[in-house]
């Protein structure tokens, strides 16, 4: 499960953004300003690869830009919160 958030009025509260990822939050801010939210734990609980967050991490996070974490990848349900739908997720 991937979500996208683009409308501020879409934006989740911490109570609903963990029911969606199945656990304790955790944020990455991407370069553009986007904010990803994943399961702080997901590794550990061997969730599921999310192809889709993965596919974004990735083409963020570029091998000729970054000395790490472009090879990375996302497990579990993931919200990506658009830089414009921000408000209590701002940075």
């Amino acid at each position: 499960m991937f979500k996208i958030i683009d409308d501020v009025k879409n934006e989740p509260t911490l109570k609903e953004a963990q029911k969606f990822v199945g656990g304790y939050v955790e944020g990455i801010t991407f370069p553009n300003g986007d904010y990803l939210i994943i399961n702080e734990e997901g590794k550990l609980q061997n969730l599921p690869l999310n192809v889709e967050a993965t596919n974004l991490w990735r083409s963020t996070f570029t091998k000729d830009k970054y000395m790490t974490g472009y090879d990375d990848f996302v497990v579990g349900p993931a919200i990506l919160i658009k830089k414009d739908a921000q408000k209590i997720w701002a940075s």
